[in-house]
């Protein structure tokens, strides 16, 4: 995106942690360090990641003790189980899918229902506080990225801090906060139809705000002679409503491996955070599940797939090599810029080129399409679309088995849940990480009720057949209409409850993880808002937040009070199987009710013609029950000043064609959100 003259400027000074040496977004010049090569082959994770898994063991160990008391299993002795093997021990990882806004915001009570500091005064009964303990990975793409990057960032606080108790004022998406000016609609169509990025840009808010705007931070970036795409001004109007203002712009000058000196990771205190993104075929538009699935985690960049089976270290991308060596003795510091990787999972302009200005696609009418088509084509042509990484970091990778990575200039990077799979499980279901459990939100927006209908899933299943997927180790899924018609996407359900029948599946001795899927649905929020909403009243934004805790825990434990325990038989279920403990008759009822029994829907006609959503978390029945309000909270509690539920059982029949059941964008808001390519995942 040449918005400004290039020219090469370099700044070499010290900062705190590992910021960018130019003390703002631009990267900066450092001296190499004395490493031979950056990369390593894609067989196996790093070094140091292995060592700080294996302190973090330490840390979740006695988290999950403690969570596994609380979930009242019947004769369980969870200290001697967690600390009766020294050779095994549960491997616990979360997934957050994309889904934009809606995903970050149902996703952010999903996670504040696992989180110990939650603090629910005298009505925490029903939540599963501690497993975010537990875990040693989570990881995230699109919108469920900018959930996790804002915690990370913020040396990983939790949600009740950032958003309730709000020092910072983030996460503020109300209408004079939201990150386009739709003042003056047409002065913002103008630009697109006479294929003016600059002017479409200028109506980002923060746009221009003298050197603290996003402007001068695109004109460093290019000064210092890097390319600069969409995402680069998209990336930074998400630092100014996730990351807290501070002295430093909205954390210009932070980078995503910073975090490997935050307190919260060197202290093994949080689970290994990764962001997931997807790379490009240069030329193409073509994305598909095989597609190179890229991770982004604090040590490194890279990916386990065939197609580039490398990883560098990420802190200093931006350094011309070959092969991993640098070309000089000068390297390049803070180009992996906190802000421009979660954009980076979130570029997702090129899906605006074959969905939004299709023919038979009414998002748009008929005589927006061509300028706006005309537009988007030319971005694309000129990479504009999505995220650049140049030079690209595996230039002449010797492990990597596709010509058109290795030997391109550039890296592109886009949305990573582009390609169906909107759920990060491809880079954490790996026979490399051999988790046991994994637990998996989507907040996806599918098919004409725009609520889950377990695609997500299904597409990493399908995945791990293909030859990209050569390391993903995942369960038997069935396909979507099984989902629909069997109610799996009503209620939490568990995948691959028994080992013994995944032997098909086993790859280098590494079995697939149990999978407990959790999938978005109403109880007192239409929570399947579009992709497209860029705006949510406060109000708003907390009940979408308490939608999700209310997703997690089954109505904080009024559906089924057994659900935690059925949770923890979930969590054990790996390493009891590896030491031949028979499962408890409390855990096999638990596994009778929540596990998918491998039944097939036979029905090959029209489903889900009305949605429905009982107290039961079954579908299909006459109407939506969300139960009885809880007792009163008491004066002062958490739950009593930030949410509120009506006092009467609210019953409300959902059909395809209700117009409250999908959010639609206005026309303005449609083109407003192709300017700055603020989609994510639909």
């Amino acid at each position: 995106m040449k918005v400004f003259s290039s020219a090469i400027l370099f700044w070499v000074v010290s900062f705190a942690l590992a910021s960018s040496p130019s003390g703002g977004y631009a990267p900066g010049a450092v001296q190499c360090p004395s490493k031979e090569s950056f990369i390593r082959e894609g067989n196996s994770i790093s070094q140091e990641e292995a060592d700080w898994i294996k302190e973090r063991q330490e840390k979740s160990n006695q988290a999950l003790i403690s969570f596994l008391d609380s979930a009242n299993l019947t004769g369980f002795n969870a200290a001697r189980f967690v600390n009766g093997n020294s050779s095994s021990k549960v491997n616990l990882g979360l997934a957050f899918s994309g889904g934009g806004y809606r995903a970050m915001l149902s996703g952010a009570g999903q996670l504040l229902a696992l989180d110990n500091r939650t603090d629910f005064g005298d009505n925490n009964v029903g939540g599963l506080g501690g497993l975010l303990q537990s875990a040693n990975y989570i990881s995230a793409l699109s919108g469920g990225a900018w959930l996790l990057g804002s915690l990370a960032m913020q040396d990983f606080k939790s949600v009740q801090e950032v958003v309730f108790e709000n020092p910072d004022d983030l996460w503020n998406l109300t209408s004079s906060r939201q990150l386009v000016n739709q003042t003056g609609l047409w002065t913002i169509i103008l630009p697109v139809i006479l294929d003016n990025l600059n002017g479409a840009l200028t109506h980002l808010n923060f746009w221009n705000n003298d050197k603290n705007g996003i402007q001068y931070d695109i004109q460093e970036k290019e000064a210092a002679g890097f390319n600069t795409s969409i995402t680069d001004p998209w990336a930074r109007g998400l630092a100014h409503q996730l990351f807290p203002k501070g002295d430093d712009n909205f954390m210009s000058a932070a980078t995503w491996s910073d975090i490997r000196n935050m307190s919260s990771f060197s202290n093994h205190e949080m689970p290994f955070p990764m962001v997931v993104a997807l790379g490009r075929r240069p030329g193409t538009l073509v994305y598909n599940l095989n597609s190179t699935v890229v991770e982004i985690n604090p040590f490194e960049i890279g990916s386990f797939d065939p197609s580039l089976n490398s990883f560098t270290d990420l802190k200093y991308i931006g350094s011309k090599v070959t092969n991993g060596v640098p070309d000089s003795d000068t390297c390049i510091e803070g180009f992996d810029n906190a802000g421009f990787v979660i954009g980076t999972s979130s570029s997702l302009f090129n899906q605006f080129l074959n969905t939004l200005v299709c023919p038979d696609c009414s998002s748009l009418p008929w005589y927006v399409k061509p300028f706006l088509k005309s537009f988007l084509t030319k971005m694309s042509n000129t990479y504009e679309d999505i995220a650049e990484y140049s030079p690209n970091p595996f230039y002449k990778s010797e492990f990597a088995n596709s010509s058109n990575i290795a030997d391109n200039d550039t890296l592109y990077l886009f949305d990573g849940g582009i390609a169906g799979e909107i759920i990060p499980l491809s880079t954490l279901m790996t026979k490399e990480r051999a988790l046991d459990v994994v637990v998996a939100f989507d907040n996806g927006n599918d098919g004409v009720t725009s609520w889950p209908n377990g695609s997500a899933l299904v597409s990493t299943y399908e995945r791990q057949f293909s030859k990209q997927g050569s390391s993903t180790v995942c369960p038997y899924i069935p396909d979507e209409v099984t989902f629909l018609t069997h109610n799996l996407t009503a209620r939490p359900t568990f995948f691959g409850c028994d080992s013994k029948n995944l032997t098909d599946l086993v790859k280098d001795g590494v079995t697939p993880p149990l999978v407990i899927y959790i999938a978005n649905r109403p109880y007192e929020f239409y929570s399947n808002t579009s992709t497209f909403q860029l705006t949510y009243t406060d109000e708003d934004k907390k009940s979408m937040i308490k939608n999700g805790f209310d997703v997690t825990t089954r109505l904080n434990g009024t559906i089924d009070e057994e659900w935690k325990t059925c949770v923890a038989c979930a969590v054990i279920r790996r390493e009891e199987e590896r030491r031949g403990i028979e499962q408890s008759d409390q855990c096999k009822q638990c596994f009778k009710n929540y596990c998918w029994d491998g039944s097939l829907s036979t029905s090959s006609g029209p489903y889900y013609q009305d949605l429905n959503f009982t107290d039961s978390g079954l579908t299909n029945g006459s109407e939506v029950f969300y139960g009885p309000p809880p007792p009163p909270a008491s004066s002062g509690s958490f739950l009593s000043s930030i949410f509120k539920r009506s006092e009467s059982v609210l019953e409300i029949k959902i059909t395809s064609g209700s117009s409250s059941l999908i959010s639609k964008s206005s026309l303005g808001m449609t083109l407003l959100v192709g300017v700055v390519a603020v989609l994510t995942t639909i």
